[in-house]
């Protein structure tokens, strides 16, 4: 039924299937007699969860950060970074 719709031999398709489940690395079984593919459920494990959740976390966290000292430079400096000329703390530049 497959092949019909992707217009291939049953061969062809099976090995079309075959590439697809390689290539995005599936944990699938292919049963040729019934022609059905059989495809696994892997949960990962709650260790792999946590370091998912944790990496997020830390990135989110990291560009809080960013944000939060950004904000603070502009309210007590006066300058968002790019302006280096208008910062004097010792009054060196005075006109």
């Amino acid at each position: 039924m497959l092949a019909e719709k992707l217009n291939m031999t049953t061969e062809e398709a099976e090995k079309w299937i075959v590439n697809l489940i390689r290539n995005a690395r599936l944990d699938a079984k292919i049963d040729s007699k019934l022609g059905h593919v059989v495809m696994g459920t892997q949960a990962p494990s709650v260790y792999q969860q946590v370091i998912e959740k944790t990496k997020g976390m830390m990135s989110r966290t990291q560009e809080l950060a960013r944000n939060i000292e950004k904000k603070l430079n502009v309210d007590k400096l006066g300058f968002d970074g790019g302006a280096w000329d208008a910062y004097d703390p010792a009054g060196f530049f005075k006109h």
